[in-house]
């Protein structure tokens, strides 16, 4: 009796130590740009402001992937992701695959702001299926 389970502890060992599991990784893709404050506009005197990023080749991700927009307000040292308020301005993004459009607003939606500063830009896709 011992033989028999000695034999299938081990012939068991065997088995499970071949299975090898495969992980696909598929890395994120980042580009970074820079929005002076002449690439932002406004057709409302100031209430609301945008800015396009258009990417250098291809698009920015299909449909299904992850779009991660970030700003840097201290020159590159650190990344604060949008949609954010930073000194009572509100900003956001859409993406339509080819251009990314950055939004910029008061806080609260009511006041005009001045127009936002050169920013540097982190644009991170996340592929996704």
């Amino acid at each position: 009796m011992k033989k028999i389970l000695f034999l299938l502890l081990i012939s068991g060992a065997l088995l499970a130590s071949s299975c090898t599991k495969n992980y696909a990784v598929v890395p994120n893709q980042t580009s970074y740009a820079t929005l002076a404050s002449t690439d932002w506009s406004t057709t409302d005197n100031g209430l609301n402001y945008t800015a396009s990023i258009t990417p250098a080749k291809g698009n920015f991700g299909l449909s299904s992937d992850g779009i991660l927009i970030y700003f840097t307000f201290d020159g590159g040292k650190s990344y604060e992701q949008i949609p954010e308020v930073y000194n009572n301005v509100s900003y956001t993004y859409t993406n339509d695959g080819g251009t990314i459009t950055l939004y910029a607003q008061s806080a609260n939606g009511a006041q005009t702001i001045s127009v936002p500063p050169a920013l540097g830009t982190k644009i991170v896709v996340v592929p996704s299926n």
